[in-house]
């Protein structure tokens, strides 16, 4: 299957074997791990699920043709079997939750690959359960309060859709490895050699998103790596084509629903 974005090379580490642990009794194994900038984890599924939280720095996730941008206080969800690959943009503090494939469908977890929102109560529970001094009847107690309150966050829209038919790709490969540039959907299809019809097409039929919505969600998630590795506003605006740092301001807060300083 053709991607827009590969893999990263000559990834830092294979992942931890965690994921494939289902020895009984161990419904749900926490772990936690520093992240230097630049890090990446080999590609791999596992038949756990993944909670992958973030408490400073930023993290991105890719899996197939899409990407995901986690910020600190925030969470990728990754169902089992699901082949992904995780990447630090800037040094980053991690807890993870490997669950056993049997709990994701009793707990009422999500299906999908998703970004979410972290709570206090579930930071702190978290917290708890990787320091490694409880006792098994603990660490079960305490999972399955993990497990309640994750079903209970809200999806957060740090989402970026890939696409599949080729002169979809070429496009977009245009403004992931360039997401200031500003040439129109016009030019694009002129250099990708097709219509602007045809690619606008492609946009929506494939992400579900107009070319305009795609380049405007790609930007704000470039900007929010930056912002965590401590960017300004006016400079992101000025990168970014935005008319004044007040207009990105709200293109952000519009699309993510909050505004930057929620991300420093």
């Amino acid at each position: 299957m053709p991607k827009h974005v590969e893999y990263l090379p000559n990834p830092d580490a294979p992942p931890t074997r965690i994921g494939f642990d289902l020895s009984p009794g161990r419904p749900v194994v926490a772990r936690q791990e520093a992240l230097e900038r630049g890090y990446a984890v080999a590609p791999h599924s596992h038949p756990r699920a993944q909670l992958a939280m973030s408490y400073n720095g930023v993290m991105r996730m890719q899996a197939g043709e899409d990407v995901w941008i986690i910020p600190h206080k925030h969470a990728i969800w990754i169902p089992p079997d699901v082949m992904h690959q995780l990447s630090s943009p800037s040094s980053v503090l991690t807890h993870h939750l490997y669950v056993a494939p049997s709990y994701v469908n009793r707990a009422g977890l999500p299906q999908e690959v998703t970004v979410l929102r972290t709570s206090p109560l579930l930071r702190g529970v978290v917290e708890r359960m990787v320091d490694g001094s409880l006792s098994k009847p603990e660490m079960r107690r305490l999972a399955w309060v993990a497990l309640d309150e994750i079903g209970r966050l809200k999806p957060a829209a740090m989402h970026l859709p890939g696409g599949r038919d080729p002169r979809l790709i070429k496009a977009m490969g245009i403004f992931l490895r360039h997401p200031e540039e500003r040439r129109g959907l016009a030019e694009i299809a002129y250099e990708d050699g097709t219509s602007e019809r045809t690619l606008a097409r492609l946009f929506v039929t494939e992400t579900g998103k107009t070319f305009r919505d795609w380049r405007a969600r790609r930007r704000i998630l470039f900007a929010l790596e930056r912002l965590e590795q401590g960017d300004s506003s006016t400079k992101l605006a000025a990168q970014l084509g935005y008319s004044s740092p007040s207009a990105f301001i709200a293109a952000f807060k519009r699309d993510l629903g909050a505004p930057p300083s929620a991300f420093r």
